[in-house]
């Protein structure tokens, strides 16, 4: 039997979940998808420690009746506006008399690259290597085997605030299951759903979710930059909930039956009656009233995004961008994004073509734009034990000539 990997995406509305065995031959052979709500947590952050452990616990509870390896290699999502990005250099001598460059150099340019001053209270989540540095030509992928007297590395140093981590990693282990990796949640959504072309081309992956909006933007196959916004579709709820003077219960049924991001499309004659979600609510409601509404908040978010991209100068993003994200199936948005990004835009999939799906009932969940975090989290939490099993094998090589 191979190891079985858990992802959760924990988000202020759903946990969306995915438990696979990753077997040998690379495939990962799905043994349950589900998806609950959520409670307890507002932007990404927890806010009540009390509901969210009562959540996991639960969940813990039902993952243990799968297996009890389920609960032991979990890996989650961060998602919160104080996650932040920033570029940084290592520098290391080569040792090598001869000066070829080893494997243990590497190590040491990107160990440096990690002495960056953070925010206060914060950790550094991830180290993205960029590019590697050979006396001052860039754009090498793998320098070991090269020659040269001096190593840099480039890498993308994503620091997080620490309290909002270790509250989520110990919530989870205290109710009885092991993290075994935390990922932010842009690169874990972009692992799933870009190509290596798209990435290589220039790509934007625009996440629509409940309470944030988290971008990732790839050029020549590095990431640019990464950031969580925080709004999200709750939002054109909420509005909608203010401008119809209706609850917010109501206003999002309202948004889910005949929401639309682009009131252009929308004729002014059509309507619709509140009280087919609540008798005692009898007005009669412009369609495209209600997709101005939407789309207003929409333009807000996508303002913010271009915010986002304004320091890196003219990015064309050949790849254009890809949505994905609950709020992503809102009808209309892809054209919206079309009009206020000036780019080619289209709704982003999981690529489920690693993953052995027998149950037609998992394979609707996970074939959604909903699903793309916690497929991502499958695809990165593998690499990690796959990294994590070569360096095991090195050092038990190595045992058998020192004792």
């Amino acid at each position: 039997m191979g190891q079985l990997i858990t992802a959760l995406d924990i988000g202020s509305a759903n946990i969306k979940g995915l438990v696979v065995e990753f077997r040998k031959d690379g495939i990962f052979s799905v043994i349950n998808v589900f998806q609950l709500p959520s409670v307890g947590l507002r932007r990404g952050v927890i806010v009540d420690i009390e509901e969210v452990t009562s959540v996991f616990r639960s969940l813990i509870v039902d993952l243990q009746k799968i297996s009890k390896k389920a609960v032991q290699n979990i890996f989650i999502n961060l998602n919160s506006e104080q996650v932040k990005p920033r570029l940084s250099r290592g520098t290391a001598a080569v040792a090598r008399a001869d000066q070829e460059i080893q494997q243990d150099d590497v190590e040491r340019a990107i160990q440096a690259s990690r002495a960056v001053k953070l925010s206060a209270n914060s950790i550094i989540l991830h180290n993205i290597t960029r590019e590697f540095i050979v006396d001052d030509v860039g754009d090498i992928l793998d320098p070991v085997g090269m020659v040269g007297n001096r190593l840099e590395v480039s890498t993308l140093v994503i620091e997080a605030f620490a309290p909002h981590f270790n509250i989520l990693t110990k919530t989870i282990e205290r109710v009885g299951g092991k993290v075994a990796g935390v990922i932010f949640n842009p690169l874990a959504a972009s692992q799933s759903v870009l190509t290596k072309q798209q990435k290589e081309l220039g790509v934007l992956m625009i996440d629509f979710g409940f309470a944030t909006t988290s971008i990732a933007v790839y050029e020549e196959n590095k990431v640019l930059h990464v950031k969580s916004l925080p709004l999200g579709s709750i939002n054109l709820t909420k509005d909608i909930a203010v401008g119809l003077r209706i609850p917010v219960e109501i206003a999002e049924k309202v948004k889910l039956s005949y929401g639309y991001a682009l009131a252009k499309d929308i004729s002014r004659k059509e309507t619709f009656n509140l009280q087919e979600f609540d008798s005692s609510l009898k007005s009669e409601i412009s369609k495209r009233f209600l997709a101005e509404i939407i789309e207003a908040r929409l333009e807000e978010i996508l303002d913010l995004v271009n915010n986002e991209l304004k320091p890196f100068g003219r990015l064309e993003l050949p790849a254009g961008a890809v949505v994905v994200g609950g709020g992503a199936k809102l009808k209309g948005l892809v054209d919206l994004v079309r009009q206020e990004l000036k780019l080619t835009v289209q709704l982003g999939l999981p690529d489920l073509s690693r993953f052995e799906i027998v149950n037609p009932a998992n394979y609707e969940l996970l074939d959604d734009p909903c699903f793309v975090t916690a497929v991502g989290l499958v695809l990165l939490g593998a690499e990690r034990s796959e990294i994590k099993s070569v360096r095991k094998s090195i050092v038990d090589f190595f045992k058998n000539f020192f004792p």
